[in-house]
């Protein structure tokens, strides 16, 4: 349980799925809601529909790694090349943010928490990301 928090497992996850290097500094915790109408339909059920990810950037790639509802990893892997991905920004708020970007005509909004408590790991290297890889944010 929670072995996608814990950076020696997501490292050996990398290894073993033949993903690029892993560099601890370049990875974030991220999650996608529901729908409207999911919420609309299902009323609180509706948080069972809530994509939990791991998200991996390097200059070349970003890969989308699924968590379960227990955080961990799972097989599911989403490699976006960079050179595919338009209007890369985030939005900074007080508890969370929002990396928001296109691939292949579809937006992707992707919440991101600005601290988590089981991954001290997560604020340093949000701050890295942003500076590195996201042009844009406010």
């Amino acid at each position: 349980m929670n072995s996608g928090l814990k950076l020696e497992q997501i490292k050996a996850y990398f290894e073993q799925h033949q993903l690029p290097a892993f560099d601890s500094s370049s990875i974030i915790y991220g999650m996608i809601n529901a729908k409207a109408w999911q919420y609309a339909l299902f009323s609180g059920l509706a948080t069972l529909c809530i994509k939990h990810l791991l998200i991996y950037f390097n200059a070349e790639k970003m890969i989308l790694i699924g968590l379960s509802l227990s955080a961990d990893l799972t097989e599911s892997i989403t490699i976006i090349p960079m050179t595919k991905i338009s209007a890369l920004s985030f939005k900074r708020g007080i508890f969370r943010g929002e990396i928001t970007f296109t691939f292949e005509q579809k937006k992707y909004h992707i919440k991101v928490p600005s601290f988590i408590i089981a991954a001290k790991w997560h604020k340093g290297n949000l701050k890295n990301i942003l500076e590195r890889y996201i042009i844009r944010y406010s």
